[in-house]
């Protein structure tokens, strides 16, 4: 672990490695963005989970909702949502269909989730973060059962 987070490079500098996006100004102020580890690769092309919750979570509809990449034979990985609608809607295949079309109106074709899945709520960390890896470790589990 710490030969991959500590690693010199070609500048004669050691850097530390900690799996984080972001970007830098001009005068030094660093700006994170997200996670590499939470990074989705789709037909060649990345897509940033947290860019998508964003544009759901916009939704009128939507109080949360988590992104994850699930595997896929063909495309490596297809973008799934669990969504968790406001308090007063229902989860109707209508309301299903408004939120996935306002997902084709503010997202990339090749970034649209292939599903969405209502949750009453979302599995939480310790900390209250949703956990994700609860959700990809549920959507492997669903791979294997139907394998057999």
């Amino acid at each position: 672990e710490t030969a991959d987070c500590l690693q010199f490079h070609e500048d004669g500098l050691k850097w530390l490695h900690t799996g984080d996006l972001g970007t830098m100004d001009t005068e030094g102020f660093v700006y994170f963005r997200q996670r590499l580890k939470r990074m989705i690769i789709s037909s060649g092309y990345s897509i940033y989970p947290s860019q998508l919750e964003n544009i759901i979570d916009a939704h009128e509809y939507v109080l949360m909702s988590k992104v994850i990449g699930v595997p896929d034979p063909y495309k490596v990985q297809k973008v799934k949502a669990f969504i968790v609608l406001k308090p007063g809607y229902e989860p109707t295949e209508e309301v299903k269909t408004e939120i996935y079309n306002h997902c084709v109106k503010n997202i990339s074709k090749y970034a649209i989730p292939y599903e969405i899945e209502y949750r009453s709520s979302l599995p939480q960390t310790l900390v209250g973060k949703v956990a994700y890896k609860v959700l990809e470790q549920e959507e492997a589990e669903k791979q294997i059962a139907a394998a057999h």
